[in-house]
């Protein structure tokens, strides 16, 4: 009798889409605890619309996603360290190029991201991007060669 062959781990892309739907559930969870315990919306501005703060985090999803399906760089933490940095810078892009869609003005593009840079809700999408990539990182490599 035969041993059973161990199934085929999973591939490059299924990592990375576990990866960013793990991503959007610690998203919404640490967005939702940071609102509750600073009393504060994510975009505070009143003409913001509804579109400004799920574009802030498709932006850092597809920082996710793009990092894991690309594994690149190959060190784990210049890999987390560079998904950090990009989700840092584009969350708050994307937020501000829709709320100057929505406000029909370039000129708060610059406006918005300089305000919304160093917000709590950024700095802890970027620290989440970071981590799940690092995750990801190490479990690929935990995965056997083939």
């Amino acid at each position: 009798m035969t041993a059973p062959t161990p199934p085929e781990p999973p591939g490059r892309g299924l990592l990375a889409l576990g990866a960013t739907v793990l991503a959007v559930a610690l998203l919404v969870f640490v967005g939702g605890f940071l609102s509750l315990f600073l009393d504060r919306d994510l975009v505070e501005l009143p003409d913001a619309g509804t579109l400004v703060g799920p574009a802030m985090a498709v932006a850092t999803c597809g920082v996710v996603f793009s990092f894991v399906f690309r594994r690149l760089p190959h060190s784990l933490g210049m890999r987390a360290g560079s998904a950090s940095l990009w989700a840092l810078i584009a969350s708050p892009a994307a937020g501000s190029i829709v709320y100057s869609i929505v406000r029909e003005n370039l000129a708060v593009i610059p406006v918005f991201f300089g305000t919304y840079l160093l917000s709590p809700f950024v700095i802890s999408s970027a620290l989440i991007a970071g981590v799940v990539v690092g995750l990801a990182g190490l479990a690929e490599r935990a995965r056997p060669a083939s």
